[in-house]
């Protein structure tokens, strides 16, 4: 049996198809792909972001790499902050996002990945980089939905002239080729060292810490590194969940409960408002949601390891750490990771998260591993296509299912694939005080990347609402 990958970028499933074929393991070939992303999806991952990546190998307690990043010390200082708001057309609706080099939080991408190749990989990291350095130096084209996230987020990318240099220096287009020598450099170091180059840390010293406008020391950088951890776990027949020890974990297990609890309704509008009704409830109190710069990477090998890795930037903070090629993220700036007002954390915690890396095991192995982007949508997309696995449905069918999420009198939907889109519509105006429909499926509902092996040969599927792509070694 041969592994298989399911990510949001060709370039991005190659790299992970390639070292799968090489003999590595799921993790080796998950952590090439997240260096990859960093070349190819640089606006969803990069080294100057964080993420967190749920690990179920053969022999092995499952964990889960949790390298998200924590607010720095001097927070609530009387630092003077280069720190900003830009409002992002999205066209239905515009979002506000705070940018500028007070908006960085430590970056962990770097260290959480050389992390989980050193525990749980086989391979040397000089080649699980090999890919990613290579295609930043001879440049990648830029995909259809690459080009749209620079769309959408070009009033960041053109805060510096380093920034918008890291676009080609203009707003790039479907088929732009970008080129990131200094990525490329930086990465094969990051290999050799087996650790973050010190120059790294250095160049963000520099262009955010105080003297800057940003609030990186030396400290929050050293309390940046990965934590292993014990995934949240729980039983649902027989199948067991293993996802993020986060928020983002919580709520995805709180909603799979809900939807397990009962058996579904044979009506379809009542069967999608029981789900609305059950995401609301899993909601509590969170704040406007977000679009969700994020991406994520599942994969499955031939041995039946699983890594389901998800990334995130942010969306950018709009400047570059010198001689890096690294646009650092604008955690700091998002109201998702902020609910309580900015810069309110405590110095040190962990920034609060809803991705949600997830494995599902059943009959012993790792049979499915998946999880989204898609800020406040990740634990309702993620939570509706594992309740539709367990419900017996076929792969493909659960990832392109339409989807519904809401948050206190707000209900989002996709109208098209339901039978009677216009019953479900009706039903869901019944309960809620405001309805936002969708008329296709849509980048809001983030795209849940999912792999699955069963009896026969394994099988993944690429959500297309973020640009899926699959790939076989």
């Amino acid at each position: 049996m041969g592994g298989v990958v399911a990510a949001g970028d060709r370039y991005t499933a190659e790299a992970a198809r390639d070292v799968l074929a090489d003999g590595g393991n799921a993790v080796d070939a998950a952590v090439a792909a997240s260096f990859t992303a960093f070349v190819a999806q640089p606006l969803l991952a990069g080294a100057g972001g964080a993420g967190m990546m749920t690990v179920a190998l053969p022999g092995t307690e499952p964990a889960v790499v949790d390298f998200f990043s924590t607010m720095p010390a001097l927070a609530t200082s009387a630092v003077p902050l280069d720190f900003r708001a830009v409002e992002i057309d999205f066209g239905a609706t515009t979002q506000t996002f705070h940018v500028g080099r007070g908006s960085v939080a430590p970056p962990a991408a770097l260290p959480g990945l050389i992390e989980a190749a050193r525990r749980f990989g086989s391979r040397p990291l000089t080649e699980l980089v090999a890919a990613a350095a290579r295609h930043a130096r001879e440049g990648v084209e830029l995909s259809a939905q690459g080009a749209m996230v620079y769309g959408l987020l070009w009033p960041i990318q053109r805060l510096s002239p380093e920034a918008t240099a890291l676009a080609g220096g203009a707003l790039p287009d479907q088929h732009t080729i970008l080129h990131n020598p200094e990525l490329a450099d930086l990465l094969e170091e990051t290999a050799r060292l087996e650790a973050t180059p010190p120059r790294f840390e250095r160049a963000l010293l520099e262009a955010f810490g105080p003297a800057a406008g940003g609030l990186l020391t030396e400290d929050d950088l050293r309390r940046s590194a990965p934590r292993v951890r014990e995934p949240r776990r729980v039983e649902l027949g027989s199948w067991t969940v293993l996802t993020s020890p986060h928020v983002g974990g919580a709520r995805v297990t709180r909603l799979l409960g809900e939807l397990t609890s009962r058996a579904p309704s044979l009506d379809e509008a009542e069967e999608v408002s029981r789900i609305a009704l059950a995401c609301r409830a899993a909601s509590e109190r969170e704040p406007r949601p977000g679009r969700g710069s994020t991406t994520h990477i599942s994969v499955l090998d031939g041995a039946g390891g699983a890594a389901s890795v998800t990334l995130t930037n942010g969306e950018g903070c709009g400047y570059v750490a010198p001689g890096t090629g690294v646009q650092p993220n604008n955690f700091l700036g998002e109201e998702d990771l902020n609910p309580h007002g900015f810069h309110a954390h405590e110095a040190g915690t962990i920034l609060p998260t809803m991705i949600a890396p997830t494995v599902a095991i059943e009959g012993g192995r790792a049979t499915v591993a998946l999880g989204s982007g898609g800020s406040n949508r990740i634990r309702s997309v993620v939570a509706q296509v594992l309740y539709r696995l367990m419900r017996g449905e076929p792969l493909e069918q659960a990832v392109l299912a339409p989807r519904v999420h809401a948050e206190g009198e707000d209900v989002w939907i996709e109208r098209a694939q339901w039978r009677d889109p216009d019953a479900v519509e009706r039903a869901l105006g019944a309960v809620f005080g405001r309805v936002h429909p969708f008329p296709d499926r849509a980048f809001y509902f983030g795209g849940v990347h999912a792999v699955r092996v069963g009896d026969g040969e394994p099988e993944a599927v690429g959500d297309p609402r973020r640009g899926g792509v699959v790939a076989r070694a």
